[in-house]
């Protein structure tokens, strides 16, 4: 009994800090970024100019953004991808996608352990996010934030 609460309480530090460092995160912009071109997608530079948008991954994702690979669905008749998806092994680590197809991610979501920890929403399709929500390991949402 001892040394199962003693294995437990590393555990249950990890899943309470990994929920801290998911409220802490924030965008660099409120101005949601432009989508990857297919082209970038699928080359070695496509951190580039989108560096800012993944700094502190690592600490709420649990990946830096160099181990990271990149790959894209491209939106018909356009250069840029409609979904574009930041992945380190088979789990997702970033996603971005771009649902009314203006070039800009609607959705950002963050992921930790293949579970959604944090999704940045631009509702009104402006280009500029109003709502960012963190959920715990669980799946559960534990804040929402509009602006």
């Amino acid at each position: 009994m001892r040394r199962s609460l003693l294995l437990a309480v590393p555990l249950l530090f990890v899943a309470v800090a990994g929920e801290a460092q998911a409220q802490d995160w924030r965008p660099p912009s409120s101005q949601m970024p432009m989508m990857p071109r297919s082209s970038e997608i699928r080359g070695d530079d496509w951190l580039g100019s989108r560096s800012e948008w993944f700094r502190g991954l690592d600490r709420v994702a649990g990946v830096a953004a160099s181990g990271l690979r990149a790959s894209g669905e491209p939106r018909g008749g356009s250069e840029f991808v409609q979904v574009a998806r930041f992945t380190s092994g088979p789990l997702p680590v970033v996603v971005w996608s771009d649902r009314n197809g203006d070039n800009r991610a609607d959705i950002i979501e963050i992921f930790r352990g293949g579970s959604v920890v944090v999704q940045l929403i631009d509702a009104d399709y402006d280009g500029n996010a109003n709502v960012i929500r963190t959920y715990d390991a669980s799946g559960e949402l534990i804040n929402q934030e509009r602006f």
